[in-house]
């Protein structure tokens, strides 16, 4: 699908539509808009792939998303939170929300208690 010329707005319905295409998805993830990226990373159906890319993103809401992501597995949950642990800052809701996924695992979880506990509890 060429993405080039369609309009943010639709982009966007595009990205957040759970029947989109997961290549649809993908070319989406590349977006230059932060926005468009928010709405893949919270689609249930991207792509594990596409969510890994997400998951560097520079904007903290994208990885918030990414975090939150139903479907995000347990390894891309650890990668993503040795990326924000390694950041200079890393954001309080991206952090929150790695430890409240359902897929998180239990090591992962203490690891956040420990160096992040006022961030969770």
């Amino acid at each position: 699908m060429d993405l080039e010329n369609i309009e943010t707005f639709k982009k966007i319905n595009l990205a957040e539509n759970p029947s989109t295409p997961v290549d649809v998805l993908r070319e989406l993830a590349k977006e230059v808009s932060g926005r468009i990226r928010e709405h893949v990373a919270q689609n249930p159906n991207t792509p594990i792939d596409a969510l890994r890319d997400l998951a560097k993103d520079e904007f903290f809401w994208v990885r918030e998303y990414v975090a939150k992501n139903p479907n995000a597995s347990s390894k891309l949950l650890v990668m993503l939170f040795e990326y924000e642990k390694n950041l200079r800052k890393p954001d309080d809701d991206v952090i929150r929300a790695l430890y409240f996924h359902k897929n998180l695992p239990a090591f992962a979880k203490r690891v956040i208690e420990t160096l992040f506990g006022e961030m969770v509890l």
